[in-house]
């Protein structure tokens, strides 16, 4: 029979890097209301979702998820520097960071989103 474990070791946060990364590349600017996106992510992104939008299916409404055109952009500017698991909570966070005015939060830099929580 197989050991379970009930207390799996934690997997390394990568939020802290992927924060100090997009800074650094002025995708995300910090500011006294907390992180927000800068005009070149804006710009990446609009240009990944210009890519996308050729293919019949990407412009379809059931199709439009914002992580699609996030990871895109994410994927164009770090072109193979970036590891799948870090290019993937670079879109988590650039999500969060987007979405959070709509939904009246304001995210705080470096925060543990709720899906991180202990």
């Amino acid at each position: 029979m197989s050991k379970i474990t009930r207390n799996p070791r934690p997997h390394k946060p990568l939020r802290e890097p992927a924060l100090r990364q997009l800074t650094k590349d002025q995708l995300i600017a910090i500011t006294s209301d907390g992180p927000r996106t800068t005009a070149r992510w804006q710009a990446a992104v609009m240009r990944a979702i210009g890519e996308l939008m050729q293919y019949g299916d990407a412009a379809r409404e059931e199709n439009q998820d914002l992580r699609i055109p996030f990871a895109k952009a994410l994927h164009d500017l770090y072109a193979g520097r970036k590891s799948d698991a870090e290019l993937t909570e670079m879109v988590l966070l650039m999500l969060e960071v987007e979405t959070a005015p709509l939904l009246g939060n304001e995210p705080q830099a470096g925060a543990v989103s709720g899906n991180d929580a202990p």
